[in-house]
């Protein structure tokens, strides 16, 4: 069950969330902090992850990022990779408030674009627990920097100077196929978001006003030998979407990194063949370092 009702505020406007707690803990838990990839919300695959959570005694916090989902925001479908950075750490401070949550056992969960914030997040944040990169996006520069047709170059680059002129919301594809006309052109990923996320009003196109130059910028790699804490990065060996080896380069960087490889693409984390490995991983990472008890029965919550 979800509570749409249950919010916090980032910059002045309300961030939606789902808050989960485990039924039967006495005393204080750890919190896994939640948020998901570009365009997606909290509702789009991240429940399948956080009833397996706190099924295992965590307390949950998964949100929707302001512009998406049930946040405010205006426009709508903008990505702002500054405000999604705002974003986690107003996220991160409501997990700390929770009554019941032990505020120094606060972890970050993270998939894609959310991986990468979860990165940025906790390189900031000497507190944060533990953190979780499932598929980063580890550098937005070696993502844009892959060749792309003349064609598909000079129409990414008349939307920005359209929106510089008319001062008004351009949209383009989130996705589509190798070369073709969209923010990610890779084999997966329109038929991954339409899989995981259609059934939820997922439409394929973003706002490209302030994107491509803040992605280009955006590299959660430089940022790992700054994170304090456990931080287990999970790669996707079929993952066209995302560099690899920046994923791997944060593993290495990162003081206390660890990766586990899977032979899945970039939205195989979130398929029923996959998702009891992948979170089964993440789960002895999680007790390893939050020490939290296992607890067997359990029932979302409102905050």
């Amino acid at each position: 069950m979800q509570d749409p009702d249950v919010s916090f505020d980032s910059g002045g406007v309300h961030c939606a969330a789902t808050v989960y707690r485990p039924s039967g803990a006495t005393g204080v838990v750890g919190c896994v902090v939640m948020g998901n990839g570009i365009t997606l919300t909290r509702k789009d695959g991240i429940p399948y992850y956080a009833q397996r959570f706190a099924d295992a005694g965590f307390a949950v916090v998964a949100f929707d990022y302001r512009h998406w989902g049930d946040s405010g925001g205006e426009p709508r479908r903008t990505v702002s990779l500054r405000r999604q950075l705002e974003d986690w750490r107003a996220a991160v401070q409501y997990a700390r408030g929770l009554e019941g949550v032990n505020p120094e056992r606060v972890a970050l969960w993270g998939m894609s674009l959310g991986g990468g914030l979860a990165l940025m997040t906790a390189a900031a944040d000497p507190r944060i627990a533990a953190t979780v990169a499932l598929v980063p996006m580890a550098d937005g520069l070696a993502a844009v920097a892959q060749p792309a047709p003349p064609g598909v170059t000079a129409r990414l680059t008349w939307s920005i100077i359209r929106r510089a002129l008319t001062r008004r919301p351009v949209t383009i594809p989130v996705a589509g196929a190798p070369g073709s006309f969209a923010v990610i052109a890779a084999p997966e990923a329109l038929p991954g978001f339409k899989r995981l996320a259609s059934g939820n009003g997922w439409r394929n196109e973003v706002n490209a006003a302030g994107l491509l130059i803040p992605l280009a910028r955006f590299r959660p790699v430089r940022s790992a030998a700054r994170i304090r804490g456990p931080v287990l990065v999970q790669l996707g060996e079929r993952d066209g979407m995302v560099p690899l080896p920046a994923i791997e380069r944060v593993s290495a960087r990162a003081p206390k990194g660890e990766l586990m490889r899977y032979p899945i693409d970039h939205f195989g984390c979130f398929w029923p063949e996959h998702i009891g490995h992948l979170a089964g991983d993440q789960l002895k990472f999680l007790h390893r370092h939050l020490s939290i008890p296992k607890t067997h029965h359990t029932t979302p919550a409102q905050s």
